[in-house]
């Protein structure tokens, strides 16, 4: 006889689930927990960024080494001409039609291929290998100051095309010299950069009267950054001034690079006062003030006229700055002003620049300029006896004496942010302390080198 199932017997059971179901939810959410941490710190595989480029090779037979392709057996170099392509260039150092078609095909292929190819500079380096039955095809092309494209051939005789990123090292520099001349031939004799040297003259030419301030005697200070090109050991790129120092007749002035919001740099002194004014004083450099405002006896008419700006006398060529920001009201050929540019800077001032041998093609009427921009260039265009810039600025559309406005600042440093200034200021003499040291270090080190070279020589 079945013995009859009492369900009081489940009773212990039933108690010991209810008792377990807390403990099991609380372990799977524990588990669940800790199951997601450890995922999320298993370590991703990072796609390769295939923007980034391989490194070049100095010469064309290192870098048929680095790619595996046919060797090579000798090695020369040309120059793009004028009016070549590279397909004409290659036929005239002696590449046959097949391996030129077969070289251009594959630069086609590249990132870009055809554009490039479109628009390779006249003087571009071509190192190149000609191709023949034991020996591998290849040319190297320096198209811009940091790549190279490289085509070689492999032992199936195909060809292949790569870009490659030039080495290259970012440099702070401290430059330090004394004007002999004008500062603009004292920095270029002292290696400063001619983009950075414009720069210098940009920045200065709000405080300085370049014709009337600078004395022989007078020195000058900077930090800048610099790009060096490894193989050619040259300059291919400047960045921002950091710092910079002009000593006029024991009167200093120091301006250091402090971006705004957006990233831009500007300068401020050390108290955080801008160096900016709405007008520069002078718009060129390395000019001699021929002729003042007021009266004189003009060279070609022949009789006294009121001279209604200032002359600077300066090499045809010479570039001509905006003298502040501003819109362009008028661009091209006017009278005996000869090439004319005029820009209105506020409702109250506007500056004109005259006789110019050239307008820089980004200058046209209804476009706006930045101060201590290129213009336009020294000429003797219209009326003239001469290379020189005829300059006038004019207040309420009528000309005054350039040399006795008083012209307000830009905008200083807020007084909330001015501690915060002060540390970025110290930091910056801290690199200009560091970088003395590392010049002296490397005067003693050359002076020692020569030292030994003369002993061993004597």
């Amino acid at each position: 006889m079945k013995k009859a199932f009492k369900i009081s017997s489940l009773c212990p059971f039933l108690i010991v689930m209810v008792l377990l179901i807390p403990i099991l939810i609380t372990s799977n959410i524990a588990f669940s927990k800790s199951y997601v941490s450890i995922d999320q710190q298993i370590p991703i595989k990072r796609p390769s960024n295939l923007s980034n480029l391989e490194e070049s090779a100095d010469t064309i037979l290192n870098m048929i080494q680095k790619v595996g392709g046919k060797p090579s057996i000798d090695s020369q170099s040309t120059t793009l001409r004028k009016n070549e392509t590279l397909s004409s260039a290659l036929k005239r150092i002696n590449f046959d039609n097949e391996n030129i078609n077969k070289i251009v095909d594959s630069i086609i292929k590249i990132n870009l291929g055809k554009r490039i190819l479109k628009s390779l500079p006249v003087g571009m380096i071509i190192d190149y290998s000609t191709p023949s039955k034991l020996a591998g095809g290849a040319i190297k092309l320096n198209y811009n100051k940091t790549k190279d494209i490289f085509v070689w051939q492999d032992i199936n005789d195909n060809y292949f095309s790569q870009i490659f990123l030039r080495p290259a090292k970012i440099e702070n520099t401290l430059v330090k010299s004394e004007i002999q001349s004008s500062l603009y031939l004292s920095a270029l004799k002292a290696g400063i950069p001619k983009n950075t040297l414009l720069e210098m003259i940009s920045l200065l030419g709000f405080s300085v009267d370049f014709q009337r301030e600078i004395r022989k005697g007078d020195n000058f200070e900077v930090i800048f950054t610099k790009k060096i090109d490894l193989f050619k050991n040259i300059i291919i790129q400047t960045y921002p001034i950091t710092y910079i120092s002009l000593n006029l007749s024991g009167n200093k002035l120091n301006f250091f690079n402090y971006e705004d919001k957006y990233g831009l740099p500007q300068y401020y002194d050390e108290n955080g006062k801008s160096s900016k004014r709405t007008i520069m004083k002078t718009p060129i450099n390395g000019a001699r003030l021929s002729s003042g405002y007021g009266n004189r006896k003009h060279p070609i008419l022949g009789y006294t006229k009121m001279h209604r700006g200032l002359d600077f006398a300066a090499p045809s060529g010479t570039p001509v700055f905006a003298a502040g920001d501003g819109v362009v009201e008028k661009a091209g050929w006017n009278g005996s002003y000869g090439r004319y540019i005029r820009i209105r800077h506020t409702g109250t001032y506007k500056t004109a620049y005259a006789h110019l041998s050239g307008i820089n093609k980004n200058v046209r009427v209804g476009k706006r300029v930045s101060q201590g921009k290129t213009i336009g260039y020294v000429g003797s265009s219209g009326r003239s006896t001469g290379p020189h810039l005829h300059y006038e600025v004019l207040r309420n559309n009528k000309q005054v004496n350039p040399m006795n406005i008083k012209l307000p600042a830009g905008k200083n440093i807020p007084k909330k942010n001015i501690i915060k200034y002060h540390k970025h200021v110290q930091k910056i003499l801290n690199q200009k302390t560091a970088l003395e040291r590392s010049n002296v270090n490397n005067k003693m080190a050359i002076n020692e080198v020569n030292r030994i070279r003369d002993y061993k020589l004597n």
